[in-house]
């Protein structure tokens, strides 16, 4: 029997929930999802999002209306390539002022529970809340860019993470899975031109720094389910296109948050592309010398300019090259 879905707003044949009509597949019409001018990876619906990624076990499933094993499939996918290998957050965040490699367990775990309370460290006064409990996070409550900023890098999440993985305890993971949330709701009212939250650098931080970790961290807490791991995608996935499309200078901290999607998403269709974009932006810096190692001295004094708040690991450098 055959059923029919809409792509794009065109009816297309299916018949098996991979074929379309004159022999096309749902992925070779995948094009039309990827570019600037298209809607963001959050307002996709579920097929269009499943479409996205280059997986033989999620795209067998894909189906034209209930999607909940191609979900499930992905979701699976992505817990074996956490439990193998993820990108780690930073030693030094610098944002709260502390390396966790040099801490003890008891240090870091004091810390997150100060994070828990939202004492975040870098000027003694908390965000404020709104009447549902959620951060505002475009409140700018000391009228300071570099505070907004740091609210909007959400560099705690990094400590949470490192918190959870030690006790197990679900505060940390309930605390992330709520904050994160509230800020992809607030996406669609927040000021887009807000240098503070929106800046290239400021988007390539919060990518490398704390989404990305975050997302392995958190991975196997119940509060971080199955809905929300793919609203914390989508989230990603917007982001790094975002990077991708403005003009960015060579800066090896705004278009290394756009090499860590890539790699880190690499079954994303549109990552190569993203990886290739970021990696030319700043050929030239990383030619310094004849060499793409880690220790350049325009490397090193860029990412010192930059509190070393993003560093390129040698798997990194070696997978964009």
């Amino acid at each position: 029997m055959r059923t029919k879905f809409k792509i794009g707003g065109i009816n297309q044949n299916n018949a098996s929930g991979l074929l379309l009509s004159n022999d096309l597949t749902v992925f070779d019409n995948v094009s039309r999802f990827v570019g600037s001018k298209c809607k963001p990876v959050r307002k996709l619906s579920d097929i269009e999002f499943l479409s996205l990624f280059d997986i033989p076990s999620v795209n067998a499933l894909l189906n034209s209306s209930f999607n909940l094993r191609s979900t499930a499939a992905l979701v699976e996918h992505f817990r074996c390539r956490v439990d193998a290998d993820w990108l780690a957050p930073p030693a030094q965040l610098s944002d709260l002022g502390i390396n966790t490699d040099h801490c003890s367990d008891n240090e870091l775990i004091a810390r997150a529970d100060q994070a828990l309370k939202l004492d975040l460290e870098w000027s003694g006064v908390p965000p404020e809340l709104g009447c549902g409990g959620d951060i505002d996070w475009q409140k700018n409550i000391l009228d300071n860019r570099d505070w907004l900023a740091r609210l909007n890098r959400h560099s705690w999440w990094p400590l949470l993470g490192l918190a959870y993985q030690r006790t197990g305890d679900e505060r940390y993971a309930m605390a992330f899975a709520r904050q994160m949330s509230a800020w992809v709701a607030h996406l669609d009212h927040c000021d887009a031109s807000e240098a503070s939250i929106w800046s290239c650098r400021q988007v390539a931080l919060r990518l490398r720094i704390s989404w990305i970790p975050a997302f392995g961290l958190f991975f196997d807490s119940p509060y971080f389910n199955n809905a929300r791991k793919l609203e914390m995608m989508r989230a990603i996935f917007d982001q790094a296109r975002y990077l991708k499309n403005q003009k960015c200078s060579d800066n090896l901290v705004v278009n290394g948050g756009l090499v860590c999607a890539g790699i880190s998403f690499a079954e994303l269709r549109e990552s190569k592309g993203w990886r290739q974009v970021a990696v030319e932006r700043c050929r030239s810096s990383l030619r310094t010398g004849c060499s793409f190692a880690f220790g350049l001295a325009s490397s090193r004094a860029e990412l010192s300019n930059s509190s070393n708040l993003l560093a390129y690991s040698d798997r990194e450098l070696a997978t964009a090259f």
